[in-house]
């Protein structure tokens, strides 16, 4: 560690050095009445070797600045649409401290020009920012992630979530059509680096034509322009490895593009653990169906069809095997129809192992348990959409859209508790077949630039069948269920959920004048759900001990209807943005089960404002205030009882009701193409009232939680902050998250007040050395505080982190990524796990083969440390992951 931390410092020395040449040049860019000129593209080019050495954008004054090699020969361009481009050539000798005057002459010819833009490094039209790609790649990029990380206000996360200016990019195009339903990890770990020309920023993005002038959106997408070599042909790569131990490798990533056909497959199967597509992808999956009561202040949350699954990932793992195959497509057989979709089907097999402390909160005595699992996971799941839009006219447009998800799969976990001095072996069993479909169809017609009608409706219908068989050598629940067989225990649990859910909403919009506009809505929600389940024992002759105790038994309908009538007012007053609005909401809930029926109805107003001031062109602060009715379905109100765990059962209320929550959000962005420094940051905050919480029951270790609404309100705090600096070769970058929340519930009829706070900072160096290493250096830290009525733990985990890549020789390329983890948990338990990948490549220039050997976890590190809350325990966990393997693998560019 000490000699890695070394060699860090000796290469970060050895970039200062190498940077120690370089100035400042500044200038200040006009048109020819003396006006500045913002977001004007300043070019360097270096005179010998022919390439871009540096840029600048313009801001409001028109100023710019830019850094360069003293003495080195350069061609000063400057170039803004609607003007004639500016060239001088010179040679830097100082920093100049008088700013560099240049004029630019109109030329109406240029107007709209395409191959103006496309000179341009960054062009920011309204609300679009493109970025020409070149200008910012290194040249050891190969995938799309790693183009979009050296953009400046881009982030990509692990999973392959990207963050435009701090905000979550909700859809990914590729030349303007959805790329496996705009998913973005799909396109950022497959599409290769190479075929990308540029990327678009669409802020306030809406894909519906008519509701263009009227649009209240806030999602991002991004738009991935293609090279136009790359288009009416066959792009991508297939790839292929293997390794000692059995370890294997396969992957195909093939794309064509044209204006009327895009053609998309993904294919690939390993044990190394890589993640195509895993089973949280397959739950997040919503085929872009979204709920459209949810935008009149209303939410009806239907239970998820990931019951009791975990989710396996490659830090949590200690094997993974999976198969994926996902097709998507986008045709345009006329300038009136578009057809789209996708199909995904993966098959996975995953083995997770840990050992967990857990804390019993309020429990006296002996509360400390250890529980040892080994649980194995397998899946095979598909999705499937289908979409297609009819648009006779730019005044009109009709789309329909058909999603389905389907799965079978088997969750088995053997556990061993030690509890006291009481030890009890465990083996479950989990079976479900969760099925569903969406249908959706809308309508948009503006029959002039001031009306615009819209109608939305959905139907929706899922089933879900999960069955949990536990077998124990101690005899669970003995006080509650009568059991009558002899250790080990064979308990069964039953259930069928199905639920039919369908919406309707109606829209009018109003065009007042270019600085109003009036919404009106009126909508439905209606949806219907039947809960039965049931338990039985399984005795040692193999025949079955049926429970009839009514309390072990559920028979329940559920209906929930929501009619709503809402309307939205939009005002600009100079660079605010005002959107207030009102909805109101009548509910009628009921349900009937063991021949008693209960229910209730209300009706409610939900405000909420929206408020936008934008100090210039990708500065701004909104603020948003909205309360929000929230319902629960049918799983908290069935009242028979539910085996959740070997030592946990569940049993609803009919009586529950809704919860309120007031939220206050405030978020800042400031994106400076002058200076290269940017700042995000945001505040949440939100008071929830009769919240749905827990009273748990204990009986020693086991424990029945029972939901009530509960009447202390609970609190959550959040916020986060991100900065990033570019200048000469370095990138600085620095986020900041946190998080307190206050729950209440009850616990053995004792109130119960639980505080967690969560902190997480990270800072990251990059930097290009010699335009042959590039090195990112950062330190990442995390804190969690939880406080309960008699318990208190602190869990701790600083890791800092490198990785490297060095291009050598001809052809040859080192990466290397390494992180060190230090945790620590209250009492001074601590524990430290290092993690080390390395890889080589060799590619001769032109050549479409790669050959690369690649090593994972070369420290063979056995287990990572993470910590959790929940209402009732706190648990300190210890992972079991994959241990060190090597691959060699082929690669072929299509």
């Amino acid at each position: 560690m000490n000699r890695f931390i070394l060699l860090l410092v000796a290469l970060l020395c050895l970039n200062f050095a190498a940077n120690a040449q370089k100035i400042a040049f500044s200038g200040e860019v006009r048109d020819s009445l003396g006006t500045p000129l913002q977001f004007a593209n300043v070019l360097a080019i270096d005179t010998v070797k022919k390439t871009m050495s540096a840029f600048g954008v313009t801001d409001q004054q028109g100023r710019f600045r830019i850094s360069l090699d003293r003495g080195v020969t350069y061609r000063l361009k400057v170039s803004f649409i609607g003007y004639l481009p500016f060239e001088q050539v010179f040679t830097p000798e100082e920093s100049n401290d008088v700013p560099y005057g240049i004029i630019l002459k109109s030329d109406v010819t240029q107007l709209g020009d395409v191959e103006v833009v496309s000179e341009m490094p960054v062009l920011i039209q309204g609300d679009t920012i493109t970025y020409k790609v070149d200008a910012f790649t290194q040249g050891n990029e190969r995938k799309l992630e790693d183009v979009l990380e050296d953009l400046p206000g881009v982030e990509v996360d692990e999973d392959g979530g990207v963050k435009v200016q701090g905000k979550d990019v909700s859809k990914l195009l590729v030349d303007g059509k959805e790329f496996f339903d705009g998913d973005t990890k799909l396109g950022t770990k497959n599409l290769p680096a190479n075929v990308v020309d540029k990327v678009q920023v669409l802020q306030n993005y809406n894909n519906v034509g008519p509701l263009s002038g009227v649009n209240n959106s806030e999602q991002i997408a991004l738009n991935i322009q293609l090279k136009e070599d790359k288009k009416n042909i066959v792009f991508g790569d297939i790839s292929a490895g293997a390794g000692p131990e059995e370890r294997y490798k396969a992957k195909a990533n093939t794309f064509y593009y044209n204006p009327k056909t895009n053609l998309n497959l993904i294919a690939g199967l390993n044990n190394v653990g890589e993640l195509t597509f895993t089973m949280r992808d397959y739950f997040r999956f919503t085929g872009g169906l979204g709920s459209f009561a949810r935008g009149a202040g209303s939410s009806f949350q239907v239970s998820s069809n990931n019951l009791g699954i975990p989710m396996a990932e490659r830090n949590n793992a200690r094997d993974l095997k999976n198969i994926v195959g996902a097709f998507n497509y986008n045709l345009n057989p006329t300038n009136k129809w578009s057809f789209s979709g996708f199909a995904i089907g993966s098959k996975v097999d995953n083995t997770l192992g840990s050992v967990q402390q857990r804390t019993y909160i309020l429990q006296p005595n002996a509360n400390q348990e250890t529980l040892s699992s080994i649980q194995n996971v397998n899946s095979t799941s598909g999705l499937f959409k289908f979409a297609g839009k009819f648009t006779p006219n730019p005044s009109l447009q009709i789309d329909y859209s058909a999603f389905g998800r389907l799965s079978d799969i088997t969750n088995s976990d053997d556990q061993t508790s030690v509890f006291g001095a009481i030890t009890n072996d465990i083996s479950g069993l989990r079976n479900q077949e969760p099925r569903s479909i969406e249908q959706q169809l809308r309508g948009f017609y503006a029959p002039n630039e001031r009306d615009v009608f819209s109608f939305e409706g959905s139907y929706q219908y899922q089933n879900q069948d999960p069955s949990y068989n536990l077998v124990t050598t101690g005899q669970p629940f003995a006080s509650i269920i009568p059991m009558t067989g002899s250790s080990p225990f064979d308990l069964t649990q039953l259930r069928d959920v199905t639920t039919k859910k369908q919406e309707a909403v109606f829209n009018y919009y109003r065009i007042l004048n270019k600085t109003n506009h009036i919404n009106f809505k009126v909508g439905n929600t209606y949806s219907s759900q039947t809960l039965t389940s049931n338990m039985f024992e399984r005795l040692s002759d193999l025949s079955t001990n049926e429970f009839s105790d009514p309390t072990l038994v559920n028979l329940v309908d559920y209906t929930y209807q929501n009619y709503y009538l809402g309307v939205l007012y939009k005002t600009k007053l100079g660079k605010l943005v005002l959107t207030p609005s009102l909805n109101l909401h009548y509910y009628d809930i009921a349900n009937e089960q063991n021949g008693a029926e209960a229910g209730f109805d209300k009706t409610l107003l939900l405000p909420s404002v929206n408020a936008k001031y934008t100090f210039r062109t990708s500065h701004s602060l909104t603020l948003d205030y909205r309360v929000t009715a929230e319902f629960t379905d049918v799983a908290n109100i069935a009242e028979g009882l539910l085996v959740s765990g070997y030592n946990s059962l569940f049993g609803g209320n009919a009586n529950l009701q809704n919860s309120l929550y007031h939220s206050v959000q405030l978020n800042y962005f400031n994106f400076n193409m002058y200076n290269f420094f940017n700042v995000y940051g945001g505040l949440t905050y939100s008071r929830r009232f009769d919240d749905i919480t827990n009273i748990v029951s204990f009986n020693n270790l086991e424990r029945v939680n029972t939901p009530i609404n509960i009447n202390t309100a609970n609190e959550v705090l959040s916020g986060y902050a991100s900065t990033d600096k570019r200048f000469d070769a370095w990138r600085l970058n620095f986020r900041a998250n946190w998080s307190r929340s206050t729950s209440n519930n009850i616990i053995s009829d004792t109130p119960n007040e639980n505080t967690n706070f969560q902190q997480s900072y990270k800072a990251t160096i990059s930097t290009t050395l010699f335009k042959s290493l590039f090195l990112d250096v950062g330190y990442d830290v995390s804190f969690n505080t939880y406080e309960g009525r008699n318990v208190s733990s602190q869990f701790e985990n600083h890791k800092p982190f490198a990785s490297l890549s060095k291009k050598f020789l001809k052809g040859f390329e080192l990466e290397v990524e390494y992180e060190y983890n230090s945790y620590i948990s209250s009492g001074n338990n601590s524990s430290t796990f290092d993690l080390l990948d390395a890889n080589l490549t060799y590619r001769q220039e032109g050549s479409p083969w790669e050959f690369k050997v690649e090593g994972m976890n070369l420290m063979n590190t056995t287990g990572i440390r993470r910590d959790s809350f929940t209402e009732s325990l706190i648990s300190t966990f210890e992972y079991f992951i994959q241990k060190r393997y090597w691959v060699f693998s082929i690669m072929y560019d299509l």
